[in-house]
């Protein structure tokens, strides 16, 4: 079995991103022992290809990042080339030429890919919401995959939240899921915008990071952090900020995050762990050098995340994955919102008492609230955190269906292996 994986987000400058592929991969390989997997990534789907504009080197296409220091020169010496379509009316015409191969080096390359694969597996984290770049042109790749190429294609571990503000994606996913062997929300609220949306065979399913093991490195890791920090055998709480704007630290002036750091550190009589991992989350590194609080950044793999949330008392947080990986491990969570529903879908999800995020763009009327309510669910001590595990554990075996699914789509597409030749 050859499965293609689309959006692959390994490089991707979030935790719970990196982890997705991850997962995925765990998944088919627990589901399809012989499948071998190749993968487009994340960067790749959303890279501009550029042409030069006088026509010279023909067929030639360029990257502003290619050479180091030249993306001025290349900018101002060559155009983009619009390889993918915009809007669905458009969809034929692009899906023609990519299968004729009229689309240059990068188009080629994706088509070899896909014929080689016996299923292509399109990984929908953070796509299919705002008109992402990435979300358009994955959707369109993925009808031209089923369309044109005749490949079983498969849209898995969806968060789906289209609004009235700039209904792009609308039409896409409308008209093309549809056509699709398979597709899975990974929420409630998701699964309920895919039926609004006329995706009547769509599963609704879990995230796919549920089903991931720990890794031991991690947590020995881990261990040598806290001892560093003087954390081990200590109580801590985390905070993390979230993908929308958040109040952080100025000249004369701490900001609403650190506020609550400080805050949450008082009332919970315990130190606060900062986790930033995504560039707009860094300001905590100096919300932590203001607050005294120690600062897990960058430099940590995501894996960490899984032991360093297991101990801790509480995390509050607007990052979606954070309040996965702590709940396997029965950590209880106080959510901020993100920039979509996902928050709510998977505090609905792990049945939790609180649905309705605390908006992080405006703190300051909640701070006390949020404190109050995060030592409410550390005096509840080993009941809440039992009970988050096995409600994990349940979500982690519908996690694990997702490959039994994509095994199921593919024999019923009655698709025979794909030649050992092809793409190396």
């Amino acid at each position: 079995m050859h499965a293609l994986l689309l959006n692959d987000n390994s490089a991707h400058p979030n935790w719970g991103a990196q982890a997705t592929p991850r997962a995925l991969r765990y998944i088919l390989k627990e589901k399809m022992p012989d499948c071998e997997i190749r993968a487009v990534p994340w960067d790749w789907i959303r890279m501009d290809r550029r042409v030069p504009r006088l026509g010279l080197l023909k067929g030639l296409e360029l990257r502003l990042d290619a050479v180091p220091h030249t993306a001025f020169l290349v900018a101002r010496l060559t155009r983009s080339k619009e390889i993918h379509p915009r809007v669905r009316d458009d969809f034929d015409w692009f899906a023609d030429r990519w299968a004729d191969g009229r689309m240059g080096p990068a188009a080629r390359h994706f088509v070899e890919l896909a014929h080689w694969a016996d299923v292509v597996v399109y990984n929908g984290e953070n796509n299919l919401y705002r008109n992402t770049l990435e979300g358009c042109r994955s959707i369109f790749l993925m009808y031209l995959v089923k369309t044109r190429l005749g490949k079983p294609a498969c849209a898995v571990n969806h968060t789906v939240h289209i609004t009235g503000v700039r209904p792009i994606m609308k039409a896409m996913i409308e008209s093309v899921f549809p056509l699709l062997d398979l597709v899975t929300s990974r929420e409630p609220c998701s699964h309920r915008a895919l039926l609004d949306l006329g995706v009547a065979e769509a599963r609704s399913g879990a995230d796919v990071v549920f089903a991931l093991p720990e890794a031991d490195e991690a947590r020995q890791k881990v261990d040598r952090w806290l001892e560093e920090k003087g954390l081990t055998g200590r109580p801590y709480a985390c905070l993390s900020a979230s993908g929308l704007p958040v109040s952080r630290p100025r000249e004369g002036y701490d900001g609403a995050m650190t506020g609550l750091a400080r805050r949450l550190g008082e009332e919970l009589g315990m130190p606060v762990v900062l986790l930033a991992r995504d560039p707009s989350c860094q300001f905590l590194e100096e919300a932590a050098r203001r607050t005294g609080f120690p600062y897990f950044g960058p430099e940590h793999h995501f894996s960490e995340l899984w032991p360093l949330l297991r101990q801790a008392s509480v995390v509050v947080t607007g990052h979606y994955h954070y309040i996965i990986i702590g709940a396997i491990g029965g950590c209880p969570f106080v959510p901020l919102s993100a920039n979509n529903h996902k928050m709510q879908g998977v505090c609905e999800q792990l049945e939790w008492e609180r649905t309705e995020p605390y908006d992080v763009t405006w703190l300051r009327p909640v701070i006390e609230d949020i404190c109050t309510e995060a030592a409410g669910l550390v005096r509840s001590g080993t009941p809440i955190r039992e009970r988050l595990r096995r409600r994990a554990a349940e979500l982690a075996d519908l996690a694990l269906s997702t490959g039994d699914w994509v095994r199921e789509a593919v024999e019923k597409s009655g698709a025979g292996p794909s030649p050992q030749e092809g793409v190396r």
